[in-house]
């Protein structure tokens, strides 16, 4: 009989702890959620690398996991030249140079490869000096081959360059700028102040920043208008303070499910009646 009252009385509690456990389990779960989306709606960091990567003129490329981001190249034809003894392969581009006796053919390294197939690149290499060891090495020709090389012309800025504009733009996407409260007129006048500044401060110091052809300088309106664009968009999330508006009604709802879902119990278990056990009376 005494072992029957335990028995019961022992069941009652694990069926409350059971149901405490399955309340606390389910208000974690939800503000953890809630707080991973939040958190994710408020990054800045995503759309700061996406410029970056922009600035530097990186590539979209794909594979199999998918897209990813990588150095700008190009396909050149070059003659390559390999070592008998030491496996090494040269690959020699010529390009045309005009002098004032007319155009020449100017032969530059612009890869090396070794017997285990890793390369070399040579891109903003003293090439003058590894030619003229190259002429002092017994080398046989293994024809014409196009090869891939960093194309540093698609760069339209050097990473001094790259470092000054992120630096400024990213005074721009914050937190902050997502939580604030502006009107329509008020980003305009933001947008305009800093489009003249950004579009004075590359006209005054492109060649500095790596701007030193025609087609990176053709670049530079796209540059401006690109950034504006993108710090737009962010000023746009708190227009009459929408962000926060938006975050806050989340925040609202998912409390309210909470409490919902925290007053939801099962009903015990009912106990056999036991002439030893007042709560079965």
């Amino acid at each position: 009989m005494i072992q029957n009252f335990l028995h019961e009385d022992n069941q009652i509690l694990r069926n409350k702890n059971l149901e405490l456990s399955s309340a606390l389990t389910g208000a974690s779960f939800q503000n953890e959620d809630e707080q991973n989306l939040i958190h994710y709606q408020l990054e800045t960091d995503i759309i700061l690398e996406r410029i970056e990567h922009f600035l530097k003129g990186d590539q979209i490329k794909f594979n199999e996991k998918g897209s990813f981001f990588a150095e700008p190249t190009k396909n050149v034809l070059c003659l390559v030249m390999k070592n008998p003894k030491t496996k090494i392969k040269y690959f020699i581009q010529e390009i045309k140079v005009e002098r004032k006796e007319g155009i020449i053919l100017k032969k530059i390294c612009v890869k090396i490869e070794n017997g285990d197939g890793k390369e070399l690149n040579l891109q903003g290499i003293d090439t003058e000096f590894i030619m003229n060891k190259i002429r002092k090495l017994k080398l046989i020709s293994e024809g014409y081959k196009y090869v891939e090389i960093p194309d540093n012309d698609k760069k339209p800025f050097n990473e001094y360059g790259v470092a000054e504009l992120m630096r400024i733009i990213s005074m721009y996407v914050t937190k902050e700028t997502f939580l604030s409260y502006y009107d329509e007129e008020r980003i305009y006048e933001i947008l305009s102040d800093l489009g003249n500044a950004i579009a004075d401060f590359v006209y005054c110091n492109y060649e500095k920043m790596g701007m030193d052809t025609k087609f990176k300088e053709s670049k530079y309106i796209l540059v401006v208008i690109n950034i504006l664009h993108t710090v737009e968009s962010c000023y746009r999330r708190a227009l009459r303070g929408n962000e926060q508006e938006n975050i806050r009604t989340r925040a609202i709802v998912t409390q309210s499910q909470g409490m919902g879902s925290g007053t939801m119990r099962r009903p015990p278990m009912k106990s056999k009646w036991n002439p030893l056990n007042p709560k079965t009376w």
